[in-house]
């Protein structure tokens, strides 16, 4: 059945021209969302979770990364930066490689560095440009129900461009899918939402300082919107990551149940045990990893049987829930 044109549209042109930051387009993935999908990852995010396994994708310009293992100690980077940024100390026992408060992201040491242990993440691309790469794939969405996610970082931080990139795919009959972590205007979604099959959104803590203190910001917002998308009428997958010390307790769990036991919609709970996954980004990016001592979710004795009792108590408030996503 093809899909109703959504309301104001820009002219084909003006569409495809459309320019957004990504870092990574990741084809034939069987998650974040059904089928075969292709994955764009936006940068920018509001929030800053501390288990953050994307953490390249938080700011929104490109940013430098440093590839230690590649590093030839050569120097030419620290002679190319003329305001110090970058550590002389290539035994790397003192600090990053990068002072990021002084670095400007110019990319001088980036063009001399011989061994490609600099590299620049983030690259701007046209919607056009996303499109050409997601068509090549239509026939896995065709014949597995499949199509395009909208990742990140936050998606909608990039406006213009999400919706661009939505309207595009949405009037080509794909699939669309867009990963929130909520935190935007709720003008924003209302735009949006006539081009999104299927929302998947986050949900951290119910207490608002709790989430705070992991986050960044409160979870009012977060939660407002939800309730907005809720009523608004389109598919939701509702993902929680399980984080040790944090949102895993009793009193959390049933509270988030009774909230999301209020809503329509939801065809899906997915709950993500805390990995470390990202770890090593944080290093590259020159960034403190606060997680560090936190144990993966699974490692532990008894771990195991935690995950299957907040399970349990999803499956039984009457959610389809998975374990992972």
């Amino acid at each position: 059945m093809e899909k109703e044109a959504g309301p104001e549209q820009l002219q084909e042109g003006e569409v495809g021209a459309v320019q957004g930051v990504v870092t990574n387009v990741q084809v034939y993935s069987l998650h974040d969302g059904p089928g075969v999908r292709t994955l764009v990852f936006l940068k920018g995010c509001g929030l800053r979770c501390a288990w953050c396994s994307n953490p390249e994708t938080q700011r929104p310009g490109a940013e430098i990364e440093f590839f230690e293992s590649k590093c030839i100690e050569c120097a030419a980077c620290v002679e190319a930066c003329d305001r110090g940024a970058i550590n002389s100390d290539f035994e790397k026992g003192v600090g990053f490689k990068f002072d990021k408060d002084a670095c400007t992201e110019c990319g001088e040491c980036v063009a001399v560095c011989p061994a490609g242990a600099l590299a620049f993440v983030g690259e701007t691309v046209t919607v056009e440009e996303v499109m050409g790469r997601v068509r090549k794939d239509k026939c896995f969405y065709l014949s597995s129900n499949g199509g395009l996610t909208l990742s990140g970082g936050e998606p909608l931080c990039q406006f213009d461009f999400t919706k661009a990139l939505l309207e595009k795919a949405y009037n080509e009959n794909i699939h669309t899918a867009v990963e929130t972590c909520g935190h935007v205007e709720w003008e924003r979604f209302e735009q949006i939402l006539p081009f999104i099959d299927l929302v998947l959104f986050d949900v951290k803590h119910m207490d608002p300082e709790k989430h705070r203190e992991k986050t960044g910001v409160t979870n009012e917002l977060i939660l407002a919107n939800l309730k907005r998308i809720s009523d608004y009428g389109t598919d939701l997958v509702i993902r929680i990551p399980l984080i040790p010390e944090f949102n895993v307790d009793e009193k959390n769990v049933r509270a988030t149940i009774r909230f999301l036991s209020e809503l329509k919609g939801i065809v899906e709970i997915n709950l993500m045990p805390f990995h470390q996954f990202g770890r090593d980004k944080y290093r590259r990016l020159c960034r403190d990893y606060t997680m560090e001592e936190v144990s993966p979710l699974g490692s532990n004795e008894g771990d195991d049987f935690l995950i299957e009792e907040i399970k349990t108590a999803y499956k039984s408030a009457g959610f389809q829930v998975t374990v992972g996503g």
